[in-house]
């Protein structure tokens, strides 16, 4: 997910054309849903306690994430995109991964 986020930001960087960014966001935003659907598979199946606060955090994110879409194909942001992983993914992912993913995969580790 960090590499595919890193193209995105580089096609932002570069300037390149909005159909190439439009590329690298959909393909950033697929591998975040599968990302997702996956862990709160596990979640549900192993009855993870603090599931309902992981997924509303998931589905904050992905909400987030399918408008900054919207804005993106409809009106060509790119520099909303670009501040949105500078300053909002960017410290989320690394918060989310510290803390809820760490008790996750801690509780997790007990049944996979």
């Amino acid at each position: 997910e960090i590499e595919i986020v890193n193209k995105l930001y580089d096609a932002i960087m570069k300037n390149e054309d909005i159909a190439e960014i439009l590329k690298y966001f959909d393909e950033f935003l697929n591998d975040v849903i599968n990302h997702f659907t996956f862990e709160q598979g596990l979640m549900e199946k192993y009855n993870f306690f603090a599931y309902p606060m992981h997924r509303a955090e998931h589905d904050r994110v992905l909400y987030e994430l399918k408008s900054l879409e919207k804005m993106l194909k409809e009106k060509g942001d790119i520099k909303t995109v670009k501040d949105y992983l500078e300053n909002v993914f960017k410290p989320w992912i690394i918060n989310h991964v510290q803390t809820m993913d760490t008790v996750t995969a801690m509780y997790l580790s007990n049944f996979v």
